[in-house]
């Protein structure tokens, strides 16, 4: 438990005491949040008696050491006794077209992953098509170069990558279980700071021989203005399996919307996947849809008590639908 605590410990130490022995060369803004849920579901869901639980909380620090030189530190927690290093890494930034990035990053794959802390994202759960794709909080050791050049925005990366596990959401690591890295990127047209499009990729060996490859596809689409917010993210991922084995695939796509109208907003999502994996997990096959409708209510700065209700539809049919309350705070 001490271990799992230190991050969390150093950090707060440093928020605590100011740092003053740096503050004549480094310059910094301090934030976090926290969040909880109560979560209610039919009988056949994993929550029919209501439970409150997935409190999280998180710190991040970023700044400069010089015009040039960035960097970031963030702890999260996602359970009471869990806490984990979700970012630290240092950044050269020569210009706006080219920014280097050496550490712990969170991995540029559509628009969700780099923007799902409980006060940014509008949904409660993560879209079903990026809950089978990736681990929660896709992140990676190694090197990102990302800029912007006129309306082209770009990040490329190379790191560790992803192992083998039971399923696509398992194989976050933090060392390499083989010879092979990792490697993608993201490529988008930012027409306006409201409308953005752009497609991912991402490619690398993921089992311990260093034999069988991974890769993942996806295009993203977001319009915002002071009314209206309108995401969507479309995904397939192919896995090379044993020989014996057919290629495992999951494939599927999410739409989620918000009507910020004053303090009450209305938010809307339909999601899909489709996994066919013969081999890991013993074998998968997931065929399911979900309709999500709620409300956000804005309680102040970066306060939020969010509301949904999730219709579940999959093969074989099951009563699983969920009733989600969340509050989330930023600072």
């Amino acid at each position: 438990m001490k271990n799992k605590l230190l991050p969390f410990v150093l950090l707060v130490g440093v928020l605590t005491s100011g740092a003053a022995p740096l503050r004549g060369s480094v310059t910094a803004t301090y934030g976090g949040y926290l969040a909880l849920e109560f979560l209610k579901g039919q009988a056949q869901s994993d929550f029919a008696r209501g439970s409150i639980q997935n409190i999280q909380a998180g710190f991040l620090a970023a700044g400069a050491v010089t015009s040039k030189l960035t960097f970031s530190l963030e702890v999260r927690a996602r359970t009471e006794s869990l806490f984990q290093i979700e970012q630290a890494w240092v950044g050269f930034v020569p210009s706006q077209v080219v920014s280097v990035k050496a550490g712990l990053y969170l991995v540029p794959f559509g628009i969700w992953n780099r923007a799902s802390r409980p006060h940014e994202a509008p949904l409660i759960g993560t879209p079903l098509n990026l809950e089978y794709l990736y681990p929660a909080s896709w992140r990676d050791l190694g090197l990102m170069v990302e800029g912007k050049i006129g309306i082209l925005v770009y990040a490329a990366y190379i790191g560790n990558g992803l192992k083998e596990a039971d399923s696509l959401q398992g194989g976050q690591q933090f060392s390499d279980n083989n010879k092979d890295k990792g490697k993608g990127g993201r490529l988008g047209l930012e027409f306006s700071e409201r409308l953005q499009a752009a497609v991912s990729y991402y490619t690398g060996k993921y089992d311990d021989l260093n034999e069988r490859r991974l890769t993942l596809e996806g295009a993203d689409f977001s319009w915002v203005t002071d009314q209206w917010e309108v995401k969507a993210e479309a995904t397939r991922a192919l896995i090379e399996n044993p020989e014996s084995f057919a290629k495992g695939k999951s494939e599927g796509y999410s739409v989620w919307m918000v009507m910020k109208f004053a303090t009450l907003q209305p938010v809307g999502s339909f999601q899909k996947v489709k996994v066919d994996d013969p081999y890991h997990g013993g074998g998968i096959s997931i065929d399911r849809s979900r309709w999500t409708l709620g409300c956000r209510v804005v309680l102040g700065p970066n306060l939020f008590l969010k509301a949904e209700y999730e219709w579940n539809k999959e093969t074989p049919k099951i009563k699983d639908n969920l009733f989600r309350v969340q509050a989330a705070l930023g600072f």
